[in-house]
Order: structure tokens, then sequence, then C-alpha cells
């Protein structure tokens, strides 16, 4: 008898916490019914910033050119024993290659792999993503400069993590990257 009047307040305190669910949902669609339309101003201007995003996300996920880019990017400010490692243990096109000799290019390695963020593991909507981590050393104003390459990559990539240790006489430095793709149609509904 005591154990099922134990459900039974459970199954109270339940059906209680539904409806507090339910009359908020019911608020946000009401304050959704009743918010104005867009201006066509503001329709055109957003999408043209969904424009700029699709530009920025590539229909595919292509981790090599990903790589490759990053490489570039790296190569471009001189930074030294870059490398690379992805959440799918995907290597670089250049990782069968042997490795160069030290007075010449850095080479990117695949070295291990990375595990995804929580929040893209198997993501519902049209929007994915893949960890990328990026291993090199550098003095501080050129991984200033790597990191402002990044940033004006074409594609969209998130900065998730930057670790720097000194070691004489460049730093160290660790920057976990979050790549982004389309796997689906992004549609926006406007109101």
């Amino acid at each position: 008898l005591v154990f099922w009047l134990f459900k039974i307040r459970n199954i109270q305190r339940l059906r209680s916490e539904i409806l507090q669910v339910e009359v908020k949902l019911s608020q946000g669609q009401e304050q959704w019914r009743k918010s104005p339309p867009l201006s066509p101003a503001e329709k055109g201007e957003l999408l043209k910033a969904q424009e700029r995003l699709l530009r920025m996300l590539p229909k595919e996920k292509d981790v090599p050119s990903v790589l490759q880019e990053v490489s570039r990017v790296a190569r471009d400010y001189n930074l030294t024993d870059l490398s690379l490692s992805t959440g799918d243990g995907t290597a670089p096109p250049s990782a069968g290659q042997p490795p160069a000799p030290a007075s010449s290019a850095p080479q990117a390695a695949v070295v291990q792999v990375v595990p995804a963020p929580p929040a893209a593991v198997g993501s519902a909507g049209p929007i994915d993503s893949f960890a990328i981590k990026v291993t090199f050393a550098g003095d501080f104003r050129e991984i200033a400069y790597f990191l402002e390459g990044l940033q004006k990559n074409p594609r969209l990539m998130t900065v998730q993590s930057l670790q720097l240790q000194r070691a004489l006489p460049l730093v160290m430095a660790e920057v976990g990257l979050i790549a982004y793709y389309l796997k689906g149609e992004l549609a926006v509904k406007l109101k």
C-alpha cells in the first residue's frame, strides 16, 4: 500500500510538471502569434544573412580540404611541428608521405582522434560539424596571426579551445576547432 501511495504521488507530481510545461508552451505560441510580421527591409536583411551563412557552409563534410586549408594558414605564418587530428580519425592527404626534413616547411600528420563535442554528435538539424585538433609551435605573434588567418577563412569554423605552453624559444599551442557543414536543406520560416 505504501509503495502504491508513493507511485501515485510521483504520478501526480509528474502531471503538475507536464501542466506547467504545456502552459509555458502555449504562452510562447501566443507570443509568436502576437508578434508583428517582419518588414520587407528586415526580411531582406535576414535573407542576406542566410546567403552569407550558406556561402560559409559547404554541402559536404570534405575533411581533407579543411585540413589542407588549416595547414596552408599555418605555413603562411611559419608555424612549426604542425599536427592535425580529427574527431573521426580522417587523415589529411599528405599523411601517407614520408616526413619532411627538419629544414623544410612543416608537415601535417594525424596523431590521435579528438572526440566530437557533445552538441555536435548526431545533430538532428541541417547543420553538422566535426572537431579538429591542431598542435604547433611558434611565437606569440605568429599564433595570433594564425588565429586571425583562421577567422578570415571562407569556411565556417569556430575555435573551441586554446592551450599555450611556453617551450623555449617557441610556444607550443593546441587549438581545438569545430568545422561546420550543411548536411540538409536550411530553411528559414519568415513571418
